[in-house]
């Protein structure tokens, strides 16, 4: 019974370290699409931002929510000169979906208004038929937190 034990431990641990190491190429995967997103809508690219994101995907920020089409009609409005991407953390839901999220701070403008900047920003990412595509996307604006109470 031990030895049975021994061995299932040592055919397991591998495959576990190999899992791990999948889901970290994910993540860096994920990671630099939404750089690529970003720098799609950047250049005014719409076939490189719909090669990433799903057509029935859609996106929810504070003035509601969009589907993809939508934003895609809007793609000569926005101008996004400038962005950042900063403390990146992806969490697996399984092996076929992902959330990644982050801080986003850009400088540009979105059908004349300023971009808000800095959003923390997520997407969820499925993987459908082998490729990972962005599904879903909303950016918040932090608030600052209340003042400290007086003594």
């Amino acid at each position: 019974m031990i030895r049975k034990l021994i061995v299932f431990v040592v055919l397991l641990i591998p495959s576990l370290a190999l899992a791990q190491a999948n889901r970290d190429a994910i993540a860096k995967q994920l990671e630099a699409n939404e750089r690529a997103i970003n720098v799609a809508v950047q250049k005014g690219d719409v076939a490189g931002f719909k090669a990433l994101v799903a057509d029935d995907g859609f996106a929810m920020d504070g003035t509601g929510m969009m589907p993809v089409s939508g934003f895609v009609k809007e793609f000569a409005q926005i101008k996004l000169q400038t962005f950042t991407i900063e403390n990146v953390k992806v969490v697996f839901a399984n092996d076929s979906a992902a959330v990644i999220t982050y801080r986003f701070t850009a400088k540009g403008s979105m059908m004349g208004q300023a971009m808000p900047s800095p959003v923390l920003a997520s997407t969820t990412y499925a993987n459908r038929g082998g490729k990972w595509v962005a599904i879903f996307h909303q950016e918040t604006i932090p608030t600052p937190p209340p003042p400290a109470a007086k003594k």
